[in-house]
């Protein structure tokens, strides 16, 4: 016998694919629905689990459910740094940066390798796709190195610009490391994401044609809500194009 959650989970699928709930908007409250069904807040928690778990409901702590649009995702590309894979409707990511000078913690220290308290200047992204956060990235360039400023204008998800920056200064991106992990969410990253999921880590350094590290970044996205897609050209690519 089917566990009559599931049905709320149907009727409730088929009321947003038909449009009556609208994507980017809240459900009705969870003791609102009860009242509608005639069943416990706890059932109409687990139904809306069902459709959490389909990516059609996005549950926003201290806001409510809210209708997603099905099986879109961010893309995190390393080719580009493409953002992508979502339907050609759906609205283009706001972005938000802020520009600061800080000082090197012991991570950032490892990361940069340099010295403890060596003054960085700060790139913090923070991307929304309606009311969803989707991308967290705190992007370092050392000062040794050299010390840009902002504002940035028309900021990208993941701070590409800022290689355009480093450019614009003489500072040029030889290599870049990627390292790509999933893991838990840190406390700062669930309130952000307002969300328990798993994110989707990436540590990312780049450096000179002397090796120096001219750039890092850390980057989180919802590990439900997004990929990461990286190219690598062949050596074939590479002598055709030489050719």
């Amino acid at each position: 016998m089917t566990a009559y959650y599931h049905s709320l989970a149907d009727d409730l699928r088929r009321r947003i694919e038909s449009g009556e709930y609208v994507v980017d908007e809240p459900l009705p409250s969870e003791a609102k629905l009860a009242v509608h069904y005639r069943v416990s807040v706890p059932t109409i928690r687990i139904a809306l689990t069902v459709l959490q778990a389909e990516g059609r409901v996005e549950k926003l702590h201290g806001r409510g459910n809210f209708v997603r649009r099905h099986g879109e995702r961010t893309v995190y590309g390393s080719a580009g740094h493409v953002v992508g894979r979502r339907p050609a409707e759906s609205p283009p990511l706001r972005v938000t940066v802020e520009v600061r000078v800080v000082s090197a913690t012991d991570d950032l220290s490892t990361l940069l390798q340099v010295r403890r308290g060596a003054l960085l200047t700060e790139f913090e992204y923070v991307s929304f796709l309606g009311a969803s956060v989707r991308g967290l990235v705190r992007l370092y360039v050392p000062q040794r190195v050299v010390k840009l400023k902002g504002p940035v204008v028309d900021p990208s998800p993941w701070g590409d610009e800022v290689r355009a920056l480093l450019a614009a200064a003489g500072v040029h991106v030889a290599s870049t490391v990627e390292r790509v992990v999933s893991r838990p969410p840190s406390t700062e990253e669930r309130k952000v994401f307002r969300s328990t999921a798993p994110v989707l880590a990436i540590e990312r350094t780049s450096t000179d044609l002397s090796g120096r590290i001219v750039e890092g970044a850390f980057l989180a996205l919802p590990g439900d809500r997004a990929e990461a897609v990286f190219s690598t050209r062949t050596h074939a690519e590479h002598t055709e194009s030489a050719g």
